[in-house]
């Protein structure tokens, strides 16, 4: 379980950097009206991505009693790899549209 947390708090330490990244590609962009449209495609995509993980965790926990270290690790993983995705999803976008 303690291998378990660590890899998940070194996950959301590289996720960090990627809030890090990812500000400065959006500041990047500017303020034009495809930047608009990139960041408005971006923060529907991180919606849509966080409440599935929420839906999906809660649905989870509704089946089986969790520990709290086990639901503490759930919900940062969600968190950190809404993170990631999004700057994954970000550079993608800078791409094609």
């Amino acid at each position: 379980m303690e291998l378990l947390t660590d890899i998940t708090n070194g996950v959301s330490l590289i996720a960090l950097f990627g809030v890090i990244v990812l500000s400065v590609l959006v500041k990047k962009e500017g303020t034009d009206e495809r930047a608009r449209f990139m960041g408005f495609k971006l923060f529907s995509f991180l919606f849509t991505f966080q409440l599935a993980g929420l839906s999906l965790i809660i649905l989870v926990t509704g089946w089986n009693d969790i520990g709290y270290t086990w639901l503490r690790i759930c919900i940062t993983s969600l968190f950190s790899l809404t993170i990631l995705v999004g700057l994954g999803y970000w550079i993608y976008l800078g791409k094609k549209v």
